[in-house]
């Protein structure tokens, strides 16, 4: 059995018949740490996001709704109001000592611009489907977990051989895959530069690391455009390839149409595979 890092911080390891079970303290504590965590990786999120932490409760955003109040209280984090006039989290200086302090890596949120300002949509959907996946069964880093170092994969890596850094990338095993959050429309030339990653599918990603590309997951809200628009940019883009192998391209990129509710209310995702119409 798989131990996960703040199972180990609190000794939650797995037990044998003889094992006595965890305590309620325990138990906080690992409620405590868990949510600490989900926050660092992410940089900012809510209580309805932070409801995932609890996937089988009946009552889940209740259960985050009180274990942010205690940790309001105690100080390990802070309620700052977003640019949809609701609440995000942040880790205070004492939170983030308190992960470090059981060796995980953390940063305060205190000055991340991201809560009030242009990106905060794309930031918060972009949080929503990493946790979504996280579900799932599937490690889903976003690019705050990258950039700080929180990831299996550095940005740096990341950079040197796709140019860009995505906004997330899921990991299946050694298999990678990045992930691109459409909100505001980007240019027909960077979405071209996006269909052109799935010509990597199958490399490496760097010696040192035994990922290879799977693929390329494009993440938007289902009420609008953005999957024609990026059709029409990789058509352009594949251009110089036979009608078969731009299928087998297609085939590389995942769509994934999430139902959103205002503001920002996660209702839903879908995912199919690109088709070439």
């Amino acid at each position: 059995m798989e131990i996960s890092p703040v199972m180990a911080a609190v000794g939650l390891q797995a037990r044998g018949p003889n094992w006595r079970q965890p305590t309620a303290r325990e138990r906080a504590d690992a409620n405590r740490l868990r949510v600490l965590q989900v926050v660092a990786e992410h940089g900012h999120l809510r209580c309805a996001d932070l409801a995932t932490c609890w996937p089988g409760a009946g009552y889940p955003e209740q259960m985050a709704q009180r274990k942010v109040r205690a940790l309001v209280d105690a100080g390990e984090l802070l309620g700052r109001r977003n640019a949809h006039g609701g609440t995000s989290y942040v880790l205070t200086r004492p939170g983030a000592a308190a992960l470090e302090l059981r060796g995980i890596k953390a940063r305060h949120g205190l000055d991340l611009a991201s809560v009030r300002g242009a990106t905060f949509t794309h930031h918060a959907l972009t949080s929503r489907w990493c946790l979504h996946k996280r579900s799932q069964g599937v490690e889903a880093w976003h690019e705050h977990a990258i950039v700080n170092g929180l990831a299996p994969v550095s940005a740096e890596q990341l950079v040197a051989v796709y140019r860009k850094l995505p906004d997330a990338i899921l990991i299946r095993g050694n298999r990678l895959t990045l992930c691109e959050t459409e909100v505001a429309p980007k240019s027909t030339t960077e979405l071209m530069r996006i269909a052109a990653l799935v010509e990597e599918v199958g490399k490496r990603l760097h010696p040192e690391l035994p990922y290879v590309l799977a693929g390329v997951c494009l993440v938007f809200d289902a009420e609008q455009n953005h999957a024609a628009r990026f059709l029409k940019a990789a058509r352009e883009r594949w251009r110089m390839y036979s009608p078969a192998h731009q299928r087998v391209l297609a085939d590389r990129i995942t769509l994934a149409r999430v139902s959103l509710g205002l503001p920002l209310v996660w209702r839903g995702c879908s995912e199919e595979w690109m088709t070439l119409r």
